[in-house]
């Protein structure tokens, strides 16, 4: 296949931008904060599970508080009702029952006391938990949204870096000819790379010597006729002979 010296140099240009074009995109793929976010989704789920867990002891120790509140109203009104009806009674025996269910409420409400007691120790106990288990869940998110806004940031700045050198290329591959850049499309896609140098003996696809007799054969090529690198098939620009 025939390509002018020049054609053969824009092939180069085209695949210094298509190696810089993957070198952003691997940056892109492979960013340190993703890797870190990634890193971080283990210790998030265990501080929301930690969180939901200390909420629901709350909640728990909160909704017996409140069961206790309200029979304590109960015991309550039920006394002030037995001690209304017994300032006015008169009837001993019916005083005396009176008596005897007051007496009754009392131990209730004192069983009560003592037990919304220890529920409010629970409950400070709970909640000093959530307290410590929110400010944890807080300090992981706002972690993962700093992480976020930095993985967002170089997204941005290396898509504007990808943007550019997208339209660079496309300008460049206008300038090749049609069935030059078929090739060079062509041997990318399958090998890797479509072009290189070829500097003294070294191929640059390769990166390593040609053998006397490969070298001879591509130095007795015509300057417009493409030749290959032996070890890799790229197309080999000879760079020392333009």
């Amino acid at each position: 296949m025939k390509a002018s010296p020049r054609q053969q140099r824009l092939l180069l240009e085209l695949q210094d931008l298509d190696t810089t074009i993957a070198r952003l995109r691997r940056r892109r793929a492979t960013l340190p904060e993703r890797a870190a976010l990634d890193g971080l989704s283990d210790e998030i789920g265990a501080a929301r599970e930690s969180y939901m867990a200390a909420q629901r002891e709350l909640d728990t120790h909160t909704a017996e508080i409140e069961r206790v509140e309200a029979d304590v109203t109960l015991v309550r009104q039920r006394r002030t009702r037995d001690e209304e009806l017994i300032a006015v009674s008169t009837s001993s025996k019916e005083a005396q029952a009176l008596q005897s269910e007051l007496d009754t409420l009392a131990r209730r409400m004192s069983e009560l006391e003592e037990r919304q007691l220890e529920i409010m120790e629970l409950q400070e106990q709970a909640q000093a938990a959530f307290a410590e288990a929110e400010r944890v869940l807080g300090g992981v998110d706002a972690r993962r949204a700093e992480l976020q806004d930095a993985i967002d940031a170089a997204e941005a700045a290396i898509d504007r870096e990808l943007a550019s050198n997208a339209e660079e290329r496309a300008g460049l591959a206008a300038e090749v000819q049609r069935d030059v850049l078929a090739e060079y499309e062509a041997l990318r896609a399958r090998i890797g790379i479509g072009a290189a140098r070829l500097r003294g003996n070294v191929s640059e696809a390769s990166n390593m010597a040609l053998a006397p007799a490969e070298l001879s054969d591509i130095r007795a090529a015509a300057p417009d006729e493409l030749v290959y690198c032996p070890g890799t098939g790229a197309i080999l620009v000879r760079v020392d002979e333009e």
